[in-house]
């Protein structure tokens, strides 16, 4: 890559976070009634693959999204930073990368980021994407700790603070 185009993608993914960031933060997630149950879902964490059943017992917040889409990207840090305030009530946040490449393009896009209060995942295939019916990136759904799927949001979202936060605390509160 040169530097000129490493410049133009570094105004545009600014400009796109600070506009985007006051209307992200009245987003709210769409509670689903009645509740969907999960399907038996795989991904792989780099190494090996990963039943996501065995968070059952917990809320869990998974959200898709890929390197090429500037909506996901933006929204990686207040995911981490959501993760890092609700993990004590009982939060885990998992990212599932639907890039192709997988980790060997993923995992160094997102060092600088230092994310460390996610899980970063593969979807092989998109096939846990399509197993959900998703439509695009980024998507996030929120599953109780008895594998329903409570909550979907379809686009990107301010999710460490405003309506959404105050929202999702809610949810957890409430079990």
């Amino acid at each position: 890559m040169t530097i000129k185009y490493l410049k133009k993608f570094s105004i545009f993914f600014l400009i796109s976070i600070l506009v985007s960031s006051n209307v992200l933060a009245n987003e709210q997630m769409i509670t689903l009634s009645p509740p969907e149950s999960l399907p038996l879902l795989f991904f792989n964490d780099g190494e090996k693959t990963i039943k996501v059943d065995q968070f059952l017992g917990q809320y869990i917040l998974i959200n898709f999204w890929a390197t090429w889409c500037v909506p996901c990207v933006t929204e990686m840090p207040a995911l981490n930073n959501l993760a890092k305030k609700l993990r004590k009530k009982g939060l885990t946040v998992i990212t599932v990368s639907q890039d192709i490449t997988g980790p060997s393009v993923v995992e160094p896009f997102l060092a600088p980021m230092m994310l460390k209060n996610i899980l970063v995942w593969y979807d092989n295939k998109n096939k846990s994407f399509r197993q959900l019916g998703l439509r695009g990136l980024p998507t996030t759904i929120l599953v109780n700790p008895k594998g329903l799927i409570i909550a979907k949001l379809e686009g990107a979202a301010e999710w460490n603070e405003g309506l959404l936060l105050e929202q999702i605390e809610r949810i957890i509160g409430d079990n």
